[in-house]
């Protein structure tokens, strides 16, 4: 990076040397995370459960986290100390996930959970958090309880706003009258989404036109889609992850029904390598995003993308999910550096526990943890378009719909919570 012109005071010159030099000079380390000794102090540990097979990969997101807390070890650590990543994959499984969330939190040096990214693990380790005195910063929340756990506070959007996201797109700039959903069965995942849809899609006086919840993994696209075409929708929106998406997409593709439907995407979409997966058909397909453009050249993002450049492998996503494992580790790391003193369970979760409006030019509006009973911090979401191999953004940060947000919009307010 190109280090600025400050020729005020030459403690500010050696800060800046320090801070935009490259290699090593008397064994310290210049990173994009921290400028230090490389941490070789007492670990903290973090702790994540997500869900990386089963019939789906959502692991971007702790890729992305490991990838931050290397490169702040790198740079010094917190105080010296490196953070120390325990990632445990529940494989789609509610009963591994239980047992996955029992054995980090009988972990006595694990402080937090930090980057996690489960379809199924919040409905069990929201309670044993509780029990154990810990503060889950989760990367990716996907089902319900993810959301409405006092425990759990997701850095993303989740499924159900942004699926009331697209909605309002299909339905407020395109038109719509005939929507229908495409969505997965995991219990409170596809349901809850699919409902908020409704509970919007009544607000402007208007009904489903059919919504199809089908096992994980579409095996067979064609009939998936056909099934949801059955009431004659004129706007479809896709709830999976990209890869299920992709398979609809090409099925529509081969039923030539771009023209005839309007398809709106949730932010799994929302991936470099996706446009290259359904192919040039699609341009001009809308996707929800719930965090920035993957390509702002805005302090916290690129900081994100040089991370995953220096840090993660070249296979690993650069997702709007790599985003919330990034954003999550660094709430974490900026919050424990601010606080400092006893780095402990105890004080950890005092720490996040009172987290309010955290800004990153990722989100559209603060993010905060707070003694809230619920969590869903970020709300407010964007829209961007397939254009040229890539994507370019259409419409920014843009309120959501979601009937269900009302009473969690007055708390924000009551408590203060965005700052």
């Amino acid at each position: 990076m190109r280090c600025p012109r400050r020729l005020v005071w030459w403690a500010a010159i050696a800060l800046v040397v320090s801070a935009c030099g490259t290699g090593q000079d008397g064994g310290a380390a210049r990173t994009a995370c921290g400028t230090g000794k490389p941490a070789t102090g007492t670990p903290i540990t973090v702790g994540a459960i997500v869900t990386a097979s089963g019939g789906i990969d959502f692991s971007s997101a702790t890729k992305a986290a490991k990838a931050y807390f290397d490169c702040v070890n790198a740079g010094g650590g917190i105080g010296g100390r490196p953070v120390e990543y325990l990632v445990e994959d529940d494989g789609l499984n509610p009963q591994k996930a239980s047992a996955l969330a029992t054995k980090l939190a009988g972990n006595r040096d694990l402080v937090a959970l930090v980057g996690g990214s489960s379809f199924v693990a919040c409905g069990v380790s929201g309670p044993i958090w509780e029990q154990n005195g810990l503060f889950d910063v989760l990367a990716v929340g996907v089902p319900r309880a993810c959301f409405e756990s006092p425990r759990i506070a997701p850095v993303n959007a989740g499924p159900r706003v942004s699926a009331v996201a697209a909605a309002q797109y299909a339905v407020e700039v395109k038109g719509a009258r005939r929507v229908a959903q495409i969505s997965n069965r995991v219990p409170g995942v596809g349901d809850w989404t699919q409902d908020g849809v409704r509970a919007y899609l009544r607000t402007k006086g208007l009904t489903s036109a059919g919504d199809v919840l089908h096992d994980p993994g579409v095996k067979d696209a064609t009939a998936v889609l056909l099934e949801a075409m059955r009431g004659r929708p004129d706007a479809i929106i896709l709830q999976d992850p990209a890869p299920d998406d992709a398979a609809i997409l090409k099925a529509a593709q081969a039923q030539g029904l771009k023209d005839k439907v309007t398809f709106v995407c949730l932010t799994p979409c929302y991936d470099t390598t996706f446009p290259g997966q359904v192919g040039s058909y699609w341009e001009g397909f809308v996707s929800n995003s719930e965090f920035t453009m993957l390509d702002a050249g805005t302090p916290d993002n690129k900081l994100w993308r040089r991370v995953m450049d220096e840090y993660a492998d070249d296979k690993a996503p650069r997702d709007s999910f790599s985003q919330g494992g990034f954003l999550a580790a660094k709430i974490f790391v900026d919050t424990l550096t601010r606080t400092g003193g006893t780095i402990d369970r105890a004080s950890v979760s005092r720490a996040l526990s009172q987290v309010k409006g955290f800004r990153s030019d990722l989100l559209c509006a603060p993010w905060y943890f707070g003694r809230a009973a619920r969590h869903n911090a970020n709300h407010d979401t964007r829209y961007i378009t397939m254009k040229g191999g890539g994507w370019s953004k259409i419409k920014d940060c843009t309120p959501t719909q979601d009937p269900d947000l009302a009473p969690l919009l007055r708390e924000e307010k009551q408590l203060g919570l965005t700052g």
